[in-house]
């Protein structure tokens, strides 16, 4: 039946929308992240279960795909809950109109709570959903971001470019981030003055003490990469 594609064409507009109504959700972060990664396998799979289970009720669809997809069923759930959403409110744009029509449907009446049910949320406000931004806290942290010096990988391909790398005063032992082990390093020198207070031990401010100023410093550059 023509529903079953296009229960393939809005299962692809969920993928690349977001919403930004906050939700708990049924889907995991590992199922957010294998969603992100699969799309087009799990379309596949959900077309196949769909001609499978066409004369099914959602759970045949749910069952279905659980013996393909490593997702939880709970998470799975929204994925049949998202068919009946769209043969029930969708059904004569779908099979009397065009595909632009039902795909609008589709995305109007039932992209909403399917986001709802997963647990798709945009919470920084970049127009990338938790479902494949890395770091949904930062706006400037988005798949094909810009490198921006911040010390951020921008673009959530998990290499560094030098756009991406920022100078850091704390990072102590030179390897190139701000860790545990400047913490550790820092911590070691803690009150010092004179002549062992210097950028290397830990004097980031170069008053000649290392203390609480410094202390803060290096917290707000805890985890970033640097130059």
């Amino acid at each position: 039946m023509k529903y079953l594609s296009i229960f393939f064409l809005a299962l692809t507009l969920v993928l690349h929308n977001s919403t930004n109504c906050l939700s708990q959700g049924n889907c995991t972060s590992e199922d957010l992240e294998v969603i992100c990664q699969n799309s087009e396998f799990i379309q596949m799979v959900a077309y196949q279960c769909g001609l499978e289970c066409i004369s099914e009720d959602a759970d045949c669809l749910v069952q279905c795909m659980l013996q393909s997809l490593e997702l939880s069923s709970s998470c799975l759930e929204c994925f049949g809950e998202q068919t009946i959403c769209v043969v029930t409110n969708c059904s004569f744009e779908c099979l009397s109109g065009t595909e632009t029509e039902c795909a609008q449907c589709a995305q109007e009446n039932c992209e909403l709570s399917f986001n709802i049910c997963a647990g798709i949320i945009d919470q920084d406000g970049d127009s990338w959903s938790n479902l494949c931004d890395c770091d949904d806290t930062n706006p400037v942290v988005f798949p094909g971001a810009e490198g921006t010096n911040q010390g951020f990988d921008n673009d959530c391909n998990g290499l560094l470019t030098i756009a991406e790398l920022t100078t850091c005063l704390a990072d102590v032992n030179g390897d190139n981030v701000t860790g545990t082990s400047d913490l550790l390093q820092f911590l070691g020198l803690f009150n010092c003055s004179g002549d062992c207070a210097d950028l290397e031990s830990g004097d980031f401010n170069g008053d000649n003490v290392v203390g609480t100023a410094d202390l803060l410093i290096l917290l707000s550059e805890f985890g970033l990469f640097c130059l």
